[in-house]
């Protein structure tokens, strides 16, 4: 499929413009955004399991985790605005892991002579950025969505793709 890497370099740029120019709203309105697609998500995998004959002798995995991405999104487009610190949290964790792996790839750099400092680069940022959201995600929730939409814009732009991959 050729086509998939064209549409996503002009998406994530738009996706990262919206994200930039309606980050307040965006910040009001992503639990419902967020807990619709885990429901949607949930459904699929759900039913993606059960009416596939041959995962039935299988385990349950997909089935549970369909169930409780179902029951997930539920609560979060119950709860709305209440979700934010929940979402900050997750995304300062996944923030966390995501500067650990940069370390790592600078620390792999390093033992073998190359250069690194990119790496430390981004490093610096990711922790810092995660850690500004972990201890206060309600506060600075919309402005790290306008920072991802600026990250959509300069990686899939600049690049073509990400140039850092997870």
């Amino acid at each position: 499929m050729k086509i998939v890497p064209k549409v996503r370099q002009f998406l994530f740029p738009a996706l990262g413009l919206i994200c930039i120019l309606f980050s307040e709203h965006l910040t009001t309105v992503l639990p419902y955004i967020m807990g619709s697609a885990m429901v949607v998500f949930g459904v699929l995998i759900g039913s993606s399991y059960l009416t596939n004959q041959e995962r039935a002798g299988q385990r349950s995995e997909d089935l549970t985790y369909g169930i409780v991405l179902l029951i997930l999104g539920a609560a979060f487009i119950v709860q709305g605005p209440n979700t934010l610190g929940v979402l900050g949290t997750v995304w300062a964790v996944i923030g966390v892991r995501k500067a650990a792996k940069s370390l790592n790839r600078a620390i792999e750099k390093i033992k073998v002579k190359e250069r690194f400092l990119a790496h430390v680069m981004e490093f610096s940022v990711r922790i810092v950025l995660a850690l500004v959201l972990l201890f206060n995600p309600f506060e600075k929730f919309s402005t790290h969505i306008a920072i991802l939409g600026l990250e959509l814009i300069v990686i899939h732009v600049r690049f073509g793709k990400p140039f850092f991959t997870d």
